[in-house]
């Protein structure tokens, strides 16, 4: 799919909104995977590059012939596997409600037809394989990103020369332009997340023992990335995300195991690869400005943040600390090399273990928020 240029709208865009999208992906190593790989192939690559999605190229034809995203294998393994309690008449329904229901069908076949990753290519239909030039502006792709698509190819002629995510454009624009925003955005960035409608207590939650296979289908049902663990008492206790799906195709029991073995054993491969140890989960509070949450998100790498308040939020929302108004984080720096520089803040914004989940603070959110 290749990007309209017309954006109605959008009208006069800032400097940093001029960038051109060939300026972010300059020098980048485009990790490709051939469309008649192995799924469990491609899923070594997504885990070696740490990567959620990696575009697949036809050798015979030399043309892209689309996205393998962690959705599609989500999606797959719902079809290929499913539920034993689930009925055929409900693997059925769910082929039915993929415009490509030949593919879902072919995909619970598989056995048949081998684990070819050209299979999966956009059977979620979460993220397309979506182009743009090189010189489309950030304004143009950040447009795309606030509709929910989550990175787009740059080309130039029939080669990919990058790929621009919205963690590649968040982080451009905290690095690069972050001080020196005209006054409406900096008013933005230093508005309380509970007065952006952030907080909505609508929040997508699993227990620490659900079924994994249970966890896909809501993400997948809600088109959603991400999941709060909570435990009996409605605490947060962790995260599920998207990119812990791709570990399902080293360790396959992990399947039908419960959502925390397999958001530990992520944790854990993760940690092996690079040494860091893994926070359980990242939140703020509701009082918390965007530009907290924005600078969390950068410094942790994280795609979402869990904006989380105590138990007894009713009983306090009299006192000194829910009441305070607004302060604007110091502007803490964050270096490329550093991803875990701790934002510095009122302590009141940072959220607690024992919190209750009560909205969710994305880069898409960040984005739709700065173009509006």
């Amino acid at each position: 799919m290749s990007l309209d240029n017309s954006h109605p709208g959008l009208g006069a865009t800032t400097h940093w909104l001029d960038t051109q999208a060939k300026d972010l992906v300059v020098g980048q190593k485009v990790i490709q995977v051939n469309s008649n790989s192995t799924i469990e192939h491609a899923c070594d690559i997504l885990i070696k590059h740490d990567i959620q999605s990696v575009p697949l190229y036809d050798p015979e034809t030399k043309t892209y012939v689309g996205m393998f995203d962690l959705h599609d294998l989500a999606t797959y393994i719902l079809l290929k596997r499913g539920n034993q309690e689930d009925s055929a008449a409900q693997l059925q329904a769910a082929a039915a409600r993929s415009s490509n229901s030949g593919l879902a069908r072919d995909a619970i076949m598989m056995g048949k037809r081998g684990d070819s990753v050209s299979l999966l290519s956009d059977m979620s239909h979460m993220n397309p394989f979506y182009s743009v030039l090189p010189e489309t502006t950030l304004a143009q792709v950040v447009a795309v990103f606030a509709r929910g698509t989550h990175r787009v190819a740059v080309m130039d002629g029939d080669r990919v020369c990058g790929i621009l995510s919205q963690t590649r454009v968040i982080r451009y624009f905290f690095e690069h332009c972050a001080e020196a925003l005209s006054d409406k955005e900096s008013r933005l960035l230093d508005t309380p997340l509970r007065q952006l409608g952030l907080v909505t207590n609508d929040v997508v939650k699993v227990k620490p023992q659900s079924p994994v296979l249970q966890a896909l289908a809501l993400l997948e049902r809600w088109r959603i990335s991400s999941l709060a663990i909570v435990d009996e008492e409605d605490h947060i206790v962790g995260n599920l995300s998207v990119a812990d799906v791709k570990y399902l195709t080293k360790e396959r029991k992990l399947a039908f195991g419960n959502c925390m073995e397999l958001v530990q054993a992520a944790r854990f491969v993760q940690g092996m690869r690079d040494g860091r140890d893994r926070a359980a989960v990242f939140s703020v509070r509701p009082e918390a400005t965007l530009r907290y949450a924005l600078t969390k998100l950068i410094a942790t790498g994280a795609h979402r943040v869990w904006v989380t308040e105590p138990r007894d939020t009713e009983e306090r929302r009299g006192s000194v600390a829910l009441d305070m108004p607004p302060v604007p984080a110091r502007r803490a720096s964050v270096s490329s090399a550093s991803m875990q520089t701790v934002p510095i803040a009122p302590q009141h914004y940072a959220g607690s273990f024992n919190d209750k989940v009560c909205g969710v603070v994305s880069l898409t959110d960040v984005l739709r928020l700065l173009v509006d």
